[in-house]
């Protein structure tokens, strides 16, 4: 078992749900840690077999309204970055 983990953040909304896609494929949900309120960060875990070799992990995650995060890259300015994050690793 290998597992991923992180933090999300839907600041004045409250983050729902994380789900994670391993290698492109199907968007598995994540765990999500105990939440304070709204207005604070949620821990996630994700556990799946990994089979040896090289990954890419994608994560996203949706607000507390149904929206989920915004695919598309932006840069911070003027309106705040967008896009998902990706990291590639070897098992």
């Amino acid at each position: 078992m290998f597992a991923l983990g992180g933090v999300a953040w839907s600041p004045s909304i409250g983050v729902s749900a994380v789900e994670v896609s391993i290698d492109n494929g199907p968007w598995q949900a994540a765990e999500l840690g105990s939440v304070a309120s709204e207005h604070t960060w949620v821990q996630w875990r994700y556990v799946w077999s990994a089979t040896a070799g090289d990954h890419t992990a994608r994560v996203r995650a949706t607000d507390q309204q149904g929206n989920a995060q915004v695919t598309a890259n932006q840069a911070p300015a003027p309106n705040g970055a967008t896009g998902l994050h990706q990291i590639s690793f070897s098992v």
